[in-house]
Protein backbone atom coordinates (compact mmCIF):
# COMPACT_ATOMS: atom_id res chain seq x y z
CA UNK A 1 0.00 0.00 0.00
CA UNK A 2 1.36 3.60 -1.33
CA UNK A 3 1.82 4.96 2.32
CA UNK A 4 1.02 9.23 1.83
CA UNK A 5 1.41 12.00 4.40
CA UNK A 6 -0.46 15.50 3.30
CA UNK A 7 1.26 18.58 5.94
CA UNK A 8 -1.73 21.27 5.75
CA UNK A 9 -3.93 23.13 7.66
CA UNK A 10 -6.73 22.76 5.43
CA UNK A 11 -8.92 20.41 5.77
CA UNK A 12 -8.40 18.69 2.25
CA UNK A 13 -8.56 14.97 2.43
CA UNK A 14 -11.54 14.64 -0.24
CA UNK A 15 -9.21 16.33 -2.29
CA UNK A 16 -5.98 14.49 -2.22
CA UNK A 17 -7.58 11.11 -1.71
CA UNK A 18 -9.78 12.10 -5.18
CA UNK A 19 -6.71 13.41 -6.88
CA UNK A 20 -4.49 10.74 -6.41
CA UNK A 21 -7.20 7.75 -6.82
CA UNK A 22 -7.26 8.65 -10.18
CA UNK A 23 -3.61 8.72 -10.74
CA UNK A 24 -2.37 5.58 -8.90
CA UNK A 25 -2.77 2.23 -9.44
CA UNK A 26 -3.13 -0.07 -6.55
CA UNK A 27 -4.22 1.02 -2.36
CA UNK A 28 -3.56 4.03 -1.10
CA UNK A 29 -3.35 5.01 2.63
CA UNK A 30 -3.75 8.79 3.03
CA UNK A 31 -3.31 11.10 5.77
CA UNK A 32 -3.46 14.49 6.62
CA UNK A 33 -1.33 15.86 9.38
CA UNK A 34 -2.28 19.88 10.69
CA UNK A 35 0.87 19.99 12.81
CA UNK A 36 3.57 19.62 9.79
CA UNK A 37 5.11 16.51 11.80
CA UNK A 38 6.34 14.02 9.36
CA UNK A 39 5.83 10.43 9.48
CA UNK A 40 9.22 8.83 8.48
CA UNK A 41 7.10 6.10 7.55
CA UNK A 42 5.32 7.83 4.86
CA UNK A 43 6.40 7.11 1.16
CA UNK A 44 5.63 10.65 0.07
CA UNK A 45 5.36 13.68 1.61
CA UNK A 46 2.85 16.57 0.38
CA UNK A 47 3.45 20.07 1.98
CA UNK A 48 0.52 21.79 1.19
CA UNK A 49 0.87 25.24 2.05
CA UNK A 50 -2.68 26.80 0.56
CA UNK A 51 -4.23 29.85 2.56
CA UNK A 52 -3.50 32.56 4.72
CA UNK A 53 -0.18 31.31 6.31
CA UNK A 54 2.17 34.13 7.16
CA UNK A 55 5.68 31.90 7.86
CA UNK A 56 5.58 29.47 4.91
CA UNK A 57 9.25 29.84 4.54
CA UNK A 58 9.58 29.14 8.17
CA UNK A 59 7.75 26.14 8.19
CA UNK A 60 9.88 24.53 5.29
CA UNK A 61 12.41 25.83 7.02
CA UNK A 62 11.44 23.97 10.25
CA UNK A 63 11.00 20.42 8.88
CA UNK A 64 13.73 20.33 6.25
CA UNK A 65 15.50 18.36 8.90
CA UNK A 66 12.63 15.87 8.57
CA UNK A 67 12.52 15.75 4.90
CA UNK A 68 16.15 14.59 4.00
CA UNK A 69 15.92 11.21 2.17
CA UNK A 70 12.22 11.73 1.62
CA UNK A 71 10.22 11.66 -1.52
CA UNK A 72 7.88 14.71 -1.10
CA UNK A 73 6.83 17.52 -3.14
CA UNK A 74 5.21 21.00 -2.03
CA UNK A 75 1.79 22.57 -3.29
CA UNK A 76 0.44 25.81 -2.76
CA UNK A 77 -2.49 27.84 -4.34
CA UNK A 78 -0.06 30.89 -4.93
CA UNK A 79 3.29 31.09 -7.00
CA UNK A 80 6.04 31.75 -4.75
CA UNK A 81 9.60 32.14 -6.49
CA UNK A 82 11.04 31.98 -3.03
CA UNK A 83 8.73 28.45 -1.42
CA UNK A 84 9.83 27.17 -4.78
CA UNK A 85 13.79 27.62 -5.00
CA UNK A 86 13.68 26.55 -1.44
CA UNK A 87 12.26 23.43 -2.08
CA UNK A 88 14.17 22.48 -4.76
CA UNK A 89 17.39 23.00 -2.63
CA UNK A 90 15.82 20.84 -0.14
CA UNK A 91 15.22 17.80 -2.96
CA UNK A 92 11.37 18.59 -3.72
CA UNK A 93 10.66 16.28 -6.44
CA UNK A 94 8.21 19.54 -7.44
CA UNK A 95 5.86 22.63 -6.60
CA UNK A 96 2.67 22.69 -7.71
CA UNK A 97 0.19 25.49 -7.96
CA UNK A 98 -3.53 24.73 -7.44
CA UNK A 99 -5.58 23.73 -9.20
CA UNK A 100 -2.93 21.75 -11.26
CA UNK A 101 -2.89 19.73 -14.18
CA UNK A 102 -3.27 15.77 -13.46
CA UNK A 103 0.04 15.45 -15.51
CA UNK A 104 2.04 17.77 -14.11
CA UNK A 105 1.47 15.64 -10.67
CA UNK A 106 2.23 12.65 -12.76
CA UNK A 107 5.29 14.13 -13.51
CA UNK A 108 6.60 14.67 -10.31
CA UNK A 109 5.28 11.10 -9.28
CA UNK A 110 7.55 9.62 -11.92
CA UNK A 111 10.60 10.68 -10.09
CA UNK A 112 9.43 8.20 -7.10
CA UNK A 113 11.63 5.69 -8.93
CA UNK A 114 14.79 7.43 -8.18
CA UNK A 115 16.66 7.14 -4.87
CA UNK A 116 16.92 10.68 -3.01
CA UNK A 117 20.09 11.60 -3.52
CA UNK A 118 21.57 8.95 -5.40
CA UNK A 119 23.56 5.93 -4.33
CA UNK A 120 27.35 5.06 -4.59
CA UNK A 121 27.86 2.72 -7.64
CA UNK A 122 30.29 0.98 -4.87
CA UNK A 123 31.12 0.74 -1.23
CA UNK A 124 34.34 2.57 0.24
CA UNK A 125 36.08 1.84 3.44
CA UNK A 126 36.82 5.70 4.58
CA UNK A 127 39.73 6.60 6.39
CA UNK A 128 39.00 8.24 9.53
CA UNK A 129 41.40 11.33 10.74
CA UNK A 130 40.36 13.94 13.68
CA UNK A 131 41.33 17.41 13.82
CA UNK A 132 42.79 17.78 17.68
CA UNK A 133 45.05 20.51 19.26
CA UNK A 134 44.57 20.94 23.18
CA UNK A 135 45.52 24.51 22.82
CA UNK A 136 43.09 26.97 20.89
CA UNK A 137 44.34 29.44 18.24
CA UNK A 138 46.15 27.07 16.45
CA UNK A 139 44.26 26.50 13.15
CA UNK A 140 42.36 23.23 13.91
CA UNK A 141 39.20 24.64 11.82
CA UNK A 142 41.23 26.24 9.20
CA UNK A 143 43.40 23.07 8.89
CA UNK A 144 40.15 21.43 8.57
CA UNK A 145 38.56 22.77 5.49
CA UNK A 146 41.28 23.12 3.50
CA UNK A 147 42.44 20.24 3.86
CA UNK A 148 39.49 18.63 2.90
CA UNK A 149 38.98 20.70 -0.03
CA UNK A 150 42.45 19.51 -1.01
CA UNK A 151 41.59 16.01 -1.12
CA UNK A 152 38.09 16.17 -2.66
CA UNK A 153 39.45 18.43 -5.25
CA UNK A 154 43.39 17.59 -6.23
CA UNK A 155 43.14 14.06 -4.95
CA UNK A 156 39.26 13.24 -6.08
CA UNK A 157 38.67 11.79 -2.70
CA UNK A 158 35.22 11.27 -1.74
CA UNK A 159 35.77 13.49 1.80
CA UNK A 160 33.26 14.22 4.50
CA UNK A 161 33.82 17.20 6.64
CA UNK A 162 32.41 16.24 10.62
CA UNK A 163 31.88 19.75 12.61
CA UNK A 164 32.19 18.33 16.16
CA UNK A 165 33.90 21.68 17.85
CA UNK A 166 30.86 22.70 19.87
CA UNK A 167 29.34 25.82 18.32
CA UNK A 168 31.36 27.33 16.33
CA UNK A 169 30.49 25.97 12.76
CA UNK A 170 33.82 27.35 11.78
CA UNK A 171 33.83 24.73 8.87
CA UNK A 172 30.66 25.96 6.99
CA UNK A 173 32.02 29.58 7.44
CA UNK A 174 35.29 29.46 6.42
CA UNK A 175 34.09 27.31 2.93
CA UNK A 176 30.58 29.64 2.38
CA UNK A 177 28.38 26.41 2.95
CA UNK A 178 24.67 26.55 4.53
CA UNK A 179 24.87 23.64 6.50
CA UNK A 180 21.48 21.64 5.72
CA UNK A 181 21.67 19.25 8.63
CA UNK A 182 23.75 19.84 11.79
CA UNK A 183 24.99 16.44 14.16
CA UNK A 184 22.70 17.12 16.08
CA UNK A 185 19.86 16.61 13.74
CA UNK A 186 21.87 13.16 12.03
CA UNK A 187 21.48 12.01 15.71
CA UNK A 188 17.90 12.16 16.12
CA UNK A 189 17.82 9.51 13.21
CA UNK A 190 19.72 7.33 15.53
CA UNK A 191 19.82 3.87 14.23
CA UNK A 192 17.45 4.77 11.49
CA UNK A 193 20.26 6.74 9.30
CA UNK A 194 21.26 5.42 6.13
CA UNK A 195 22.74 5.72 3.23
CA UNK A 196 19.82 7.99 1.66
CA UNK A 197 19.29 10.45 4.55
CA UNK A 198 23.17 10.75 4.78
CA UNK A 199 23.55 11.41 1.35
CA UNK A 200 21.18 14.01 1.32
CA UNK A 201 21.67 15.14 5.16
CA UNK A 202 25.35 16.33 4.31
CA UNK A 203 25.84 20.28 2.68
CA UNK A 204 28.12 20.00 -0.85
CA UNK A 205 30.84 21.99 -2.19
CA UNK A 206 31.89 20.11 -5.41
CA UNK A 207 31.31 16.76 -6.62
CA UNK A 208 33.47 15.29 -4.12
CA UNK A 209 33.32 17.51 -0.59
CA UNK A 210 30.59 16.96 1.55
CA UNK A 211 29.70 18.48 5.14
CA UNK A 212 27.83 18.17 8.61
CA UNK A 213 27.25 21.38 10.27
CA UNK A 214 27.88 21.66 14.16
CA UNK A 215 25.43 22.41 17.05
CA UNK A 216 23.28 25.80 16.80
CA UNK A 217 21.83 25.79 20.11
CA UNK A 218 22.62 24.84 23.76
CA UNK A 219 19.70 22.32 23.92
CA UNK A 220 21.15 20.46 20.58
CA UNK A 221 23.98 18.47 23.41
CA UNK A 222 20.44 16.30 24.28
CA UNK A 223 20.41 14.94 21.12
CA UNK A 224 24.20 13.89 20.78
CA UNK A 225 24.38 10.04 21.42
CA UNK A 226 27.69 7.88 21.36
CA UNK A 227 25.49 4.99 19.59
CA UNK A 228 24.18 7.56 17.13
CA UNK A 229 27.59 8.66 16.04
CA UNK A 230 28.82 5.48 15.84
CA UNK A 231 26.77 4.44 13.48
CA UNK A 232 26.97 7.72 11.30
CA UNK A 233 30.86 6.48 10.92
CA UNK A 234 29.39 3.24 10.29
CA UNK A 235 27.41 4.59 7.25
CA UNK A 236 29.75 7.37 6.16
CA UNK A 237 32.72 4.69 6.44
CA UNK A 238 30.74 3.05 2.92
CA UNK A 239 30.47 6.48 1.49
CA UNK A 240 33.34 8.14 1.64
CA UNK A 241 36.88 7.86 1.04
CA UNK A 242 37.63 9.96 4.20
CA UNK A 243 36.01 11.41 7.25
CA UNK A 244 37.69 14.23 8.53
CA UNK A 245 36.58 15.89 12.09
CA UNK A 246 37.17 18.72 13.60
CA UNK A 247 37.03 18.74 17.31
CA UNK A 248 37.40 21.53 20.19
CA UNK A 249 40.12 22.38 21.90
CA UNK A 250 40.51 22.18 25.76
CA UNK A 251 38.62 18.82 25.48
CA UNK A 252 38.75 15.11 25.78
CA UNK A 253 35.03 14.52 27.02
CA UNK A 254 33.32 11.37 25.59
CA UNK A 255 32.52 12.72 22.31
CA UNK A 256 35.90 13.97 21.00
CA UNK A 257 37.37 10.86 22.78
CA UNK A 258 34.66 8.51 20.52
CA UNK A 259 36.25 10.24 17.30
CA UNK A 260 40.05 10.00 19.11
CA UNK A 261 39.54 5.81 19.18
CA UNK A 262 37.77 5.69 15.82
CA UNK A 263 40.29 7.28 13.75
CA UNK A 264 43.33 6.20 11.54
CA UNK A 265 45.10 9.51 11.71
CA UNK A 266 45.22 12.56 14.58
CA UNK A 267 46.31 15.20 13.07
CA UNK A 268 47.83 17.25 16.20
CA UNK A 269 48.03 20.73 15.48
CA UNK A 270 50.44 23.44 17.16
CA UNK A 271 52.40 26.22 15.93
CA UNK A 272 55.60 27.83 17.48
CA UNK A 273 53.87 29.37 20.56
CA UNK A 274 55.61 28.33 23.61
CA UNK A 275 52.28 27.95 25.40
CA UNK A 276 51.02 25.85 22.45
CA UNK A 277 54.39 23.73 22.41
CA UNK A 278 53.76 22.96 26.29
CA UNK A 279 50.12 21.77 25.83
CA UNK A 280 50.53 19.76 23.09
CA UNK A 281 53.08 18.22 24.86
CA UNK A 282 51.00 17.62 27.75
CA UNK A 283 48.11 16.72 25.49
CA UNK A 284 50.26 13.83 23.38
CA UNK A 285 51.63 12.21 26.78
CA UNK A 286 48.17 12.01 28.03
CA UNK A 287 46.30 10.35 24.87
CA UNK A 288 49.17 8.20 25.05
CA UNK A 289 48.73 7.30 28.91
CA UNK A 290 44.85 6.63 27.81
CA UNK A 291 45.90 3.72 25.05
CA UNK A 292 46.15 5.82 21.71
CA UNK A 293 49.19 4.70 20.10
CA UNK A 294 51.81 7.13 19.09
CA UNK A 295 51.93 5.89 15.49
CA UNK A 296 48.29 7.57 15.15
CA UNK A 297 49.36 11.02 16.52
CA UNK A 298 50.92 13.05 13.83
CA UNK A 299 51.88 16.67 15.15
CA UNK A 300 51.53 19.60 12.79
CA UNK A 301 53.32 22.99 12.89
CA UNK A 302 51.06 25.62 11.68
CA UNK A 303 52.11 29.40 10.72
CA UNK A 304 55.86 27.95 10.42
CA UNK A 305 57.89 31.53 9.89
CA UNK A 306 61.69 31.84 9.12
CA UNK A 307 61.88 35.31 9.45
CA UNK A 308 60.77 36.51 12.62
CA UNK A 309 63.48 34.45 15.01
CA UNK A 310 61.24 31.07 15.44
CA UNK A 311 61.89 28.12 17.05
CA UNK A 312 63.47 25.01 14.98
CA UNK A 313 61.36 21.98 14.24
CA UNK A 314 63.50 20.38 15.55
CA UNK A 315 63.65 21.96 18.81
CA UNK A 316 59.58 21.33 18.89
CA UNK A 317 59.63 17.82 17.93
CA UNK A 318 62.32 17.60 21.13
CA UNK A 319 60.18 19.23 23.08
CA UNK A 320 56.52 17.40 22.87
CA UNK A 321 59.10 13.97 22.23
CA UNK A 322 57.07 13.52 18.99
CA UNK A 323 58.58 13.00 15.45
CA UNK A 324 56.39 16.19 13.49
CA UNK A 325 54.35 15.03 10.07
CA UNK A 326 53.94 18.23 8.51
CA UNK A 327 54.91 21.91 8.45
CA UNK A 328 52.56 24.48 7.14
CA UNK A 329 54.06 27.83 6.38
CA UNK A 330 52.86 30.95 7.89
CA UNK A 331 50.70 33.17 5.25
CA UNK A 332 48.84 35.31 7.61
CA UNK A 333 47.28 37.71 4.95
CA UNK A 334 46.20 35.19 2.85
CA UNK A 335 45.14 33.29 5.47
CA UNK A 336 42.82 35.99 6.44
CA UNK A 337 41.93 36.85 2.92
CA UNK A 338 40.42 33.20 2.57
CA UNK A 339 38.49 33.18 5.63
CA UNK A 340 37.02 36.55 5.06
CA UNK A 341 36.06 35.31 1.60
CA UNK A 342 34.78 32.03 2.54
CA UNK A 343 37.35 30.31 -0.11
CA UNK A 344 39.69 27.79 0.68
CA UNK A 345 43.34 29.13 -0.02
CA UNK A 346 43.66 26.78 -2.91
CA UNK A 347 40.84 29.13 -4.70
CA UNK A 348 42.37 32.10 -3.67
CA UNK A 349 46.35 31.49 -4.19
CA UNK A 350 46.67 27.95 -5.89
CA UNK A 351 49.72 28.71 -6.45
CA UNK A 352 50.86 29.76 -3.14
CA UNK A 353 53.33 28.05 -0.58
CA UNK A 354 50.50 27.86 1.81
CA UNK A 355 48.42 25.98 -0.71
CA UNK A 356 50.96 23.78 -2.33
CA UNK A 357 51.86 22.46 1.43
CA UNK A 358 48.64 21.44 1.81
CA UNK A 359 48.91 19.85 -1.92
CA UNK A 360 51.57 17.70 -0.27
CA UNK A 361 49.87 17.33 2.96
CA UNK A 362 47.15 15.96 1.04
CA UNK A 363 48.79 13.80 -0.59
CA UNK A 364 50.90 12.50 2.51
CA UNK A 365 47.69 11.44 4.15
CA UNK A 366 46.24 10.00 0.94
CA UNK A 367 49.43 8.66 0.07
CA UNK A 368 49.39 9.88 -3.28
CA UNK A 369 51.85 11.68 -5.25
CA UNK A 370 50.13 15.61 -6.30
CA UNK A 371 48.53 15.09 -9.65
CA UNK A 372 50.44 17.14 -12.33
CA UNK A 373 47.95 18.28 -14.20
CA UNK A 374 45.45 18.51 -12.24
CA UNK A 375 42.69 20.81 -12.15
CA UNK A 376 43.36 24.31 -11.33
CA UNK A 377 40.80 26.22 -8.62
CA UNK A 378 38.30 28.86 -10.77
CA UNK A 379 40.14 31.88 -10.38
CA UNK A 380 37.51 34.66 -9.82
CA UNK A 381 37.42 38.24 -11.54
CA UNK A 382 37.16 40.49 -8.14
CA UNK A 383 33.75 41.12 -8.96
CA UNK A 384 33.12 37.95 -8.12
CA UNK A 385 34.88 37.85 -5.46
CA UNK A 386 32.94 40.77 -4.08
CA UNK A 387 29.60 38.41 -4.79
CA UNK A 388 31.09 35.66 -2.52
CA UNK A 389 31.93 37.78 0.18
CA UNK A 390 27.92 39.43 0.48
CA UNK A 391 26.93 35.90 0.09
CA UNK A 392 29.19 34.59 3.18
CA UNK A 393 27.63 37.66 5.06
CA UNK A 394 24.28 37.29 3.94
CA UNK A 395 23.33 33.76 6.34
CA UNK A 396 25.06 35.11 9.54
Amino acid sequence: MFKIQVLSQQNDTKFWNDTFSTIWEGAIDLSIQNNFQVDKGADLIVIDLCGELSNKINILGDISPNLVGKHFLIASDKKDADIAIDGIKLGAMGFLVKPFKRADLISCLDKLNSTPGGKLPTKRNAKIITMISYKGGTGVSTATANLGYTLANIYKKKTLIIDAAGFSNHITVLLNMIPKCTLADICKQGNELDESYLNNAVSTLGPNLGVIGGLLKTSDFGDINISSLEHLLKIADEVYDFILVDTPSHSLDEITMLFIEKSNDLLLMTTFDLLAIRDNRFFIQTLKELGISENKIKPIINRQDWYIGSLEPELIQKQINHNIFHSLPNDWNLSVEAANYGRPVLEVSPNSQLATSYKILGGKISKSDIPEHHESPELHTAEATRDKKKGLLSWF
